[in-house]
């Protein structure tokens, strides 16, 4: 990891001894020697990138607590204690990395602020609970937070269209970039550029899908630092837990997805319940005892297994992955155990490439690039109200990845009518 591990040494070592820890607890949490941890904390042996992130969640801070204070002439800032952290992500500075997402949200931003968007947007709501100790717990807070997200968001029962237009209204940024090997998102916030959501630009359409919806539960739980980078080498913690829960359910209501397999013709009462109802009748009211009627689903409709078919169109339906899709199933006791190793078997089998080939995700439909959409559209109304000059709108297009032969047509499309040019003016 970048920095001098010898200034490093003493802040890790009053990290750990300020929280009343032994060097053979955190050797122990690490999965390695004392004497390791004895080596970082003298500054012979510096601290992996990995190493920090699963001491701060062992401690319960954020990383950049147990980094060495910056020096005069370094930034303090969040990009600045991740760079630090991750030196791989400061190496590529092109127009698709991780440097420039953060560039196109700093403008956006910056934007946002001159067209006073900023006064009348909604902000993200917080979700303080009860801090969790068990993956269950986290589980369920991230099942529970997403419905009332889909409640305060009026997203009724139906698919999300476009996740991350959907973050842009819920003010977090969202962005594709490339990012080093083994990191699959980065959430950061900064006031400069606000809560950004980085995925990784080779992951598909569907886990990239599910990567924005992971990174908005980051920012909702209000429990992480100021950064988070997920990394798909290292076993998920608590807080990944619980998002991968958030974003499953925000993806796939469960009541929308009960009515959904429904519509394929199989019932879904007889699965998640008893085969065997007791509906109890209060009769006329005199009858203080009420009566009971047996009510036999054994063989009723739709009791035919779901198969594979019935998993790659829901998964189609809602934009998931087909793996998301059976084991959101399963967890609402759609599917028994057995039935979903068996769904998985075939999911893994060449067979059903024909198949899912049909039932593919196309990226228009379903995803745009609302970052840089946003910035080139709000770069033309700067521009048409005077907050901004033709450079700087030029400059803005660029970094939007608008082609010179296009913006002639944007600033057309964007121009208020003339008598409300003329109002304003």
């Amino acid at each position: 990891m970048a920095g001098n591990a010898n200034d490093l040494g003493p802040v890790l070592q009053k990290a750990r001894t300020s929280r009343g820890f032994l060097q053979a607890d955190v050797a122990s949490e690490l999965g390695v020697s004392r004497a390791t941890i004895a080596q970082i904390e003298t500054g012979r042996r510096s601290l992996k990138a990995e190493e920090l992130r699963r001491l701060a969640a062992f401690y319960g801070c954020s990383p950049s607590e147990l980094l060495a204070p910056a020096t005069d002439d370094q930034e303090v800032d969040g990009v600045a204690e991740l760079l630090r952290s991750y030196p791989d992500l400061a190496e590529d500075q092109g127009p698709s990395s991780f440097a420039g997402a953060c560039a196109i949200a700093r403008a956006l931003t910056d934007l946002e602020a001159r067209l006073e968007i900023d006064s009348v947007a909604h902000s993200l709501p917080s979700y303080r609970l009860e801090r969790v100790s068990t993956p269950w717990q986290a589980a369920r807070q991230g099942y529970r937070v997403a419905e009332d997200e889909r409640r305060r968001l009026a997203l009724g029962e139906g698919p999300v269209r476009f996740v991350d237009e959907l973050l842009m209204t819920s003010g977090v940024r969202s962005a594709k970039a490339t990012l080093p090997t083994g990191i699959i998102s980065i959430s950061i916030a900064q006031p400069d550029h606000g809560p950004l959501v980085v995925i990784d630009k080779n992951l598909g359409l569907e886990h990239r899908r599910f990567r924005y919806a992971h990174g908005l539960a980051h920012f909702l739980f209000d429990t992480e630092g100021p950064w988070r980078v997920c990394n798909s080498t290292v076993a998920p913690d608590l807080a990944e837990v619980r998002a991968d829960a958030f974003a499953s359910s925000l993806l796939m209501p469960q009541h929308g997805l009960r009515r959904y397999v429904e519509t394929l013709g199989k019932e879904t009462l007889g699965r998640a319940g008893p085969t065997v109802l007791s509906v109890f009748s209060e009769g006329d009211g005199r009858d203080k005892t009420g009566e009971s009627r047996r009510v036999d689903g054994r063989q009723r409709r739709g009791r035919h297994p779901i198969t594979l078919s019935d998993v790659l169109r829901t998964a189609h339906y809602y934009g998931t992955s087909p793996s998301v899709a059976a084991h959101r199933l399963r967890n609402l006791r759609l599917l028994t155990d057995r039935e979903l190793g068996q769904l998985e078997t075939m999911l893994h089998n060449e067979k059903r490439a024909a198949v899912e080939g049909e039932l593919a995700l196309q990226a228009a439909p379903h995803e745009m690039d609302s970052l840089c959409s946003r910035l080139a559209a709000f770069a033309a109304s700067a521009f048409h109200r005077r907050n901004i000059d033709a450079s700087r709108f030029n400059e803005l297009a660029d970094l939007a990845g608008v082609c010179v032969a296009d913006r002639e047509r944007l600033l057309a499309i964007t121009a208020p009518p003339p008598s409300q040019e003329h109002e304003s003016s």
